[in-house]
């Protein structure tokens, strides 16, 4: 982190204890400074793209913090575009987190989490959350709302969370098979959702809006997969922090128009660009450890390497139908590829590394996180055995302090190398 971003995390984590309000304050006003900064004076290197997203969901976590009564706090699975229609914002542990750590008060809030009991071992994501919200800093939103999928942390973050704010929580069971059963019962689901939200919000839903978002859904995805063909055939140095963007706008944030903008801003940037490959591509498995200056150094805007795509951006794109929004946001429930069994998540990863032209593969193994931990040593064995090498990186997605940095950056060049020596 810069000198100047530490010396604002000194200031901030010095407040938290005893004033809470306070930090609360200068972290949103943080949070709306980046979105202007990045809408009217963005860096050089960044385009248009990823400066316009975060110009856009760096406003919306200083809202989440400064209003907390008009959000509601969700799992980044759940579709929101329910939410939208109804003009609720939604919150979400990895957003928050990431932004806690740019702003390097992670330590704090970390610190505060385990103090309340929280396990040393529990996902760093949520951890985080945890701790800002048994701090005071997050206040209390009107909602808790959560699927039973990808990790075992939702079912126990969120009922700990509605408990501490005195807010209703709803939680969407997503079946482990997909067919068209299970389809409908999640439907049914989330039309009692709607029901459940207009009850504690006093907010109608208006099915002709959610219809509207469904539409803005159907267009940022079919903008979304137009780009990843163009990216199939051109290089795109880029930095890690646009495929975290990319997995916010194609989750928490699908279905609104913004996302239309966003998806199309990618789509001609990228149709811009001279085909032809260069540097070595790679397909990332999981969270991005974005915050660590030493990865920075290898992977952002690197003629040595790109991350061309990472499976959190493509493992729900199906075509929503406003004709049927609940029914729509079932099915990317059902049949996305953290549902079910590391099976359906691995196939999809090597369909994906198939169409674009990926050398290597990097699975994060993000602090915390069973489920992907768990299945790492499946998943390397399947995508070695079709001829992508795989590298298992351990680390952690927001926590500062629970890096081997040394170790992660030995391990990343000499994947990149045995990547470079391939004939």
């Amino acid at each position: 982190m810069g000198s100047v971003v530490d010396q604002f995390g000194a200031i901030v984590g010095g407040q938290v204890g005893g004033h809470p309000r306070r930090a609360r304050w200068l972290l949103a006003t943080a949070y709306h400074l980046v979105g202007a900064q990045m809408r009217y004076a963005p860096p050089k290197r960044l385009g248009k793209a990823q400066s316009y997203i975060q110009s856009v969901v760096s406003p919306m976590m200083g809202h989440a913090l400064a209003h907390g009564a008009s959000c509601a706090c969700v799992n980044v699975f759940l579709p929101c575009e329910l939410l939208h229609a109804m003009d609720i914002t939604p919150m979400f542990p990895e957003g928050l987190a990431c932004y806690v750590t740019s702003t390097s008060t992670d330590t704090v809030f970390i610190q505060t989490a385990e103090e309340h009991g929280v396990p040393e071992s529990y996902c760093s994501y949520h951890k985080m959350l945890l701790g800002i919200a048994e701090s005071g800093v997050l206040p209390p939103p009107c909602a808790i709302l959560n699927t039973s999928l990808a990790c075992d942390a939702n079912q126990l973050t969120f009922r700990r969370l509605s408990e501490l704010y005195h807010v209703p929580h709803f939680t969407v069971d997503v079946p482990y098979q997909p067919n068209e059963d299970a389809v409908a019962y999640v439907a049914d689901q989330l039309r009692e959702m709607g029901r459940f939200l207009s009850q504690h919000t006093g907010k109608p839903l208006s099915e002709q809006r959610l219809r509207q978002a469904l539409s803005y859904s159907r267009e940022t995805v079919q903008n979304y997969w137009r780009y990843l063909g163009l990216r199939a055939t051109r290089s795109m140095p880029d930095e890690m922090t646009s495929e975290m963007f990319a997995m916010i706008a194609l989750h928490i944030m699908r279905g609104k128009p913004e996302m239309v903008k966003y998806t199309n801003l990618l789509l001609h940037q990228v149709a811009a660009l001279p085909e032809g490959l260069c540097g070595k591509r790679l397909l990332w498995v999981h969270t991005l450890p974005y915050w660590q200056g030493s990865m920075k150094q290898i992977l952002n805007f690197s003629d040595r390497c790109e991350i061309v795509a990472s499976d959190m951006t493509y493992e729900n794109m199906i075509l929503p139908d406003p004709d049927h929004p609940y029914e729509s946001m079932a099915r990317m429930l059902v049949e996305g590829s953290y549902n079910g069994g590391a099976d359906r998540r691995t196939e999809r990863t090597l369909d994906m590394a198939k169409k674009m032209n990926i050398d290597g593969i990097v699975c994060f193994c993000h602090w915390g996180c069973k489920q992907t931990s768990g299945a790492a040593g499946y998943m390397k064995r399947t995508f070695e055995a079709a001829g992508y090498p795989t590298l298992l990186l351990d680390g952690d997605g927001c926590d500062s302090g629970n890096v081997g940095d040394g170790q992660m950056v030995t391990r990343l060049q000499a994947f990149m190398e045995q990547l470079e020596g391939r004939i």
